[in-house]
């Protein structure tokens, strides 16, 4: 399939803007407009060229933007160099399937479209219906559908009639420039030049279309913004968020529920929260208790867990055992057969690595191998694992954003969660696994894990002992209360990745990574003063602790990074979830709770 990208046109809307420079390529958030719909159509792996054709005006522009791509894209220039000299929509496309001999299906979007949902289903419907199809949204304002295409849709989608900008229009649905044409339609182009269908607008072939071949139309499943002026290319940068994967939901309730690496401190809380939202099913907490730290608080949130389990309609399975031991994993699998696997088991932190890498690769490369190899023998609808905001390293740009390379990590925590995610792609592709990564910033609450900086800072400050401060204080992190990172993962779990093939037949992998952070870095001595009123507060501390003689600056620890920043975007966009709790509420409940 070849991806015609029409881009000829002169946006004189947007003048000044781009009066000497293409539309297609203005910035929309970190990436070109175009950037945003190739990068999304490329995810169904059916296009094999995509064809941007553009004025003689702009094919400068576009070829250089080309040559930073890895992409097939081929830049056509159609010659024209004025707004009134142009070609029109449906000439370009002749024009460009003659310089090209192209003689293949056709996926044909202007180029300056803005989208917050994935074409890459659109493909899909066209695929299955078989025919050249469209794309259609409601429309109430009779105002704007006299400026648009409007469809008349019969039963089963399939179009009646398309009227481009309509003095009474017979329906509100609107039909955007995003068009599917079968191979056999595509030459038929030339028929309909000749036959006067009106070159213009793209819309027009689609009216000529309909009354010679069958066609269907998908409702759009999400929104298209309109940047038609400078006052709404503004907004639309402010207010995009980028485009929504397509995700399979995935019920909860009567099923079974594996949380590895409970009754760890993230593994409780999401096991308390699936005993009270599931309504029915069974959840196994998998742990091998070690003594990373004090078992005893382990054992605490175990009880929490028992506790809930009695009022809770769901049961409760807790198995001690680790998730490097091969046979004992092959057999909860095999005995259970859990419908989601939430793997949180890891032996976590970075400075501890540097001291005891033996059991990084255990737990953090083995367990989550076998895993894996479990999902492969027993297929699970999800699987959802822990990463770490460790695999960004020292990267300097910030927010940090899962586009970003992560090549270079800087401890071997770093590198083993780096490498659970190629391992969670391979066998996504190759098996077919719906698998998604979280990227975990900085989780701190009650009852958390005593090596992380709040709790072991209270701890000796309860006991009157001095606190050492990495880096002089000049750190940021981006802290995340547990609940917060609770209610991403139980929306996660409900939301896998779909299940899509390729051209080839194979399967695309079902594979996704997201970072879940509070979105808000923090200066480490402002929250180290929140901690210090909040202890206070609790009676935790004495009104008059002298903090200053209980606090020395120190350089930077090996492996350890001076800022850690999330750019949770597309967790906002894919699932509807932003952290909503600050430092100064989560330290309170902290110390509350100390």
């Amino acid at each position: 399939m070849k991806c015609l990208i029409l881009a000829a046109g002169y946006a004189t809307r947007l003048y000044p803007l781009t009066e000497n420079f293409p539309k297609p390529l203005l910035k929309v958030g970190e990436k070109t407009i175009l950037d945003w719909l190739i990068d999304d159509i490329d995810g169904a792996g059916l296009v094999d060229e995509y064809v941007v054709i553009s004025n003689h005006k702009f094919a400068g522009h576009f070829e250089a933007w080309a040559k930073e791509h890895s992409l097939p894209i081929t830049v056509v220039d159609d010659g024209t160099s004025t707004n009134e000299t142009r070609l029109g929509a449906v000439c370009d496309m002749q024009f460009a399937i003659d310089e090209l001999g192209i003689d293949d299906d056709l996926l044909v979007i202007a180029g300056d479209n803005v989208l917050d949902f994935s074409l890459t289903a659109f493909i899909r419907y066209a695929k299955d219906k078989g025919t050249s199809c469209t794309m259609r949204y409601y429309e109430a304002d009779e105002k704007r559908l006299k400026k648009s295409g409007v469809s008349e849709i019969g039963e089963g989608d399939v179009l009646l009639s398309m009227e481009e900008k309509p003095e009474k229009p017979k329906s509100s649905w609107c039909t955007p420039p995003f068009y599917f044409y079968r191979k056999e339609d595509a030459r038929k182009i030339r028929d309909a030049i000749a036959d006067g269908c009106g070159t213009d607008a793209p819309g027009s072939l689609v009216a000529w279309m309909c009354r010679h071949s069958v066609l269907h139309s998908m409702e759009m499943p999400g929104s298209r913004y309109d940047i038609g002026n400078l006052e709404s290319y503004e907004a639309v940068k402010k207010q995009y968020k980028g485009i929504k994967r397509m995700k399979r939901h995935v019920e909860l309730n009567g099923k079974t529920v594996l949380v590895t690496g409970s009754p760890g401190f993230i593994g409780a809380n999401l096991v308390l929260r699936l005993l009270r939202e599931m309504t029915s099913g069974t959840v196994i907490s998998l742990d091998n208790m070690n003594d990373y730290y004090d078992p005893k608080l382990k054992e605490y949130r175990l009880g929490l867990i028992g506790e809930a389990a009695k009022t809770s309609p769901v049961k409760h399975i807790f198995i001690k055992g680790s998730i490097a031991d091969k046979a004992l994993v092959d057999k909860i699998f095999a005995e259970y057969e859990p419908a989601v696997v939430v793997n949180l088991a890891a032996q976590a932190g970075v400075r501890y690595s540097i001291d005891h890498p033996d059991v990084y690769i255990e737990s953090n490369i083995i367990g989550f191998y076998n895993i894996l190899e479990a999902c492969r023998n027993h297929p699970a609808e999800h699987l959802v694992y822990a990463s770490s905001s460790s695999v960004y390293g020292g990267n300097k740009k910030v927010p940090f954003s899962t586009d970003d390379k992560v090549d270079t990590p800087i401890s071997l925590y770093a590198a083993t969660k780096k490498s659970n995610e190629l391992l969670a792609h391979s066998y996504s592709k190759l098996y077919n696994i719906p698998s998604t990564g979280l990227r975990f910033f900085t989780v701190y609450g009650p009852a958390g894990r005593p090596d992380m900086f709040y709790f072991s800072a209270t701890q000796k400050l309860a006991a009157g002992k001095t606190i050492q401060i990495f880096n002089y204080g000049n750190c940021k992190r981006d802290f995340t209360f547990v609940d917060d990172i609770v209610e991403g993962v139980f929306r996660v779990m409900q939301g896998a990745p779909e299940k899509v093939n390729g051209e080839d037949g194979l399967p695309l992998p079902p594979y996704a990574v997201y970072n879940i952070g509070g979105g808000t870095p923090e200066n480490l001595l402002d929250y180290i003063s929140t901690l210090q009123e909040e202890l206070v507060r609790a009676g935790v501390l004495p009104a008059d602790y002298d903090f200053e003689g209980h606090r020395e600056l120190v350089g930077m620890q090996p492996g350890d990074v001076p800022v850690t920043y999330a750019d949770s975007e597309a967790l906002e966009r894919d699932y509807g979830f932003t952290p909503k709790i600050g430092i100064r509420e989560g330290l309170r409940r902290f110390a509350e709770w100390y």
